[in-house]
């Protein structure tokens, strides 16, 4: 089912102008990983990610997807089937760790109509966003006073006031009264899931080598040693294992190499080509730097030393010192 909504979301995507990333291109097996899709219009890029129930969250996927949106400088959108009580339900967007959730009909008023929702969602109820001048030229204008609004909405005059002012947020019920008794929909402010949330990161996104097998564990300890940070995402190697950042400031910028994100294979004989390719395509179609690191008895072909991506041995990572010897070696490989 969730290949399904991907391959749907897919098509609104491209329908909407995106150029898309879809990782069923490059996997017959469900996918694990921390995206389904990645699209990108523009300057925008999102993140996508079907569940199939928000109430039942994998952490590790959850500190991925932050993690990957923070170094892409993108937006996440999560989209649901349901939560523990029943299907999403469509202009809402239900919040869980700081990430919005939204159902796939609301993704596509969003794509296609450019509707999009305004009811918010959390843990213990919704609340939906008004627009308190209109709301007050609306109400005057059908001649209600500020008392009888009050007690047409069985509430107290000062909440009238406060809905009006926009000091108080109105619950999902009480906004859907003050709809139905001035005949307007305009009330309600839109939410746009493209620019207004914001979720919060650790600053120090290593991730612990007691977590990883021993190869990538001894690729960790050397990039460690070099100076370098990294995130190593957890649940799948398409199209990339890690990603790799600086500590001096004074490396960062327009010409840095950074965020690299790299693919690693171990105990093959002959470069993997599928992981290869998905990787040189996301580098192509995000714009960003790419990179990847192999043990010393990979074979690597023709087309993959033809590609613009650096492949780099362990062996020869291991004989690197310092930040300014990788950055020459992976421009040099």
């Amino acid at each position: 089912m969730i290949s399904s909504v991907a391959e749907r979301i897919n098509y609104l995507l491209k329908k909407a102008d995106f150029n898309t990333f879809i990782l069923n291109d490059f996997s017959t097996k469900p996918t694990k990983f921390c995206f389904d899709l990645l699209a990108r219009k523009g300057n925008l890029i999102i993140i996508i990610k079907v569940l199939q129930n928000i109430d039942n969250l994998n952490q590790d996927i959850i500190n991925d997807i932050k993690s990957l949106s923070k170094i892409l400088k993108s937006m996440p959108i999560l989209i649901g089937i349901r939560n523990r009580y029943q299907k999403l339900e469509d202009h809402t967007i239900y919040m869980r760790e700081s990430l919005p959730f939204i159902a796939i009909k609301t993704l596509e008023n969003v794509l296609i109509k450019e509707e999009y929702p305004y009811i918010l969602s959390k843990r213990g109820g919704g609340v939906i966003y008004i627009d308190g001048n209109l709301m007050k030229e609306l109400r005057e204008s059908k001649l209600i006073s500020r008392k009888e609004m009050a007690d047409k909405l069985d509430v107290a005059k000062r909440s009238v006031c406060a809905y009006e002012n926009e000091n108080m947020r109105a619950s999902e019920k009480i906004a859907k009264k003050i709809k139905g008794i001035l005949e307007s929909s305009e009330i309600f402010r839109r939410i746009n899931i493209f620019n207004s949330f914001k979720f919060d990161l650790d600053s120090e996104i290593i991730q612990s080598t007691a977590e990883l097998p021993p190869f990538e564990s001894h690729v960790q300890e050397i990039l460690k040693d070099i100076g370098i940070s990294t995130y190593w995402y957890k649940k799948g190697p398409i199209p990339f294992k890690l990603s790799l950042l600086s500590k001096l400031p004074n490396i960062q910028g327009q010409n840095s190499p950074y965020p690299l994100f790299s693919g690693v294979l171990e105990d093959q004989k002959n470069m993997n080509e599928f992981a290869f390719l998905s990787l040189e395509m996301f580098k192509e179609l995000f714009n960003q730097n790419a990179l990847f690191i192999v043990s010393n008895n990979v074979k690597i072909s023709e087309t993959s030393k033809a590609s613009n991506i650096p492949i780099v041995s362990i062996k020869k990572l291991d004989k690197v010192d310092d930040e300014e010897e990788f950055i020459e070696l992976i421009q040099r490989s």
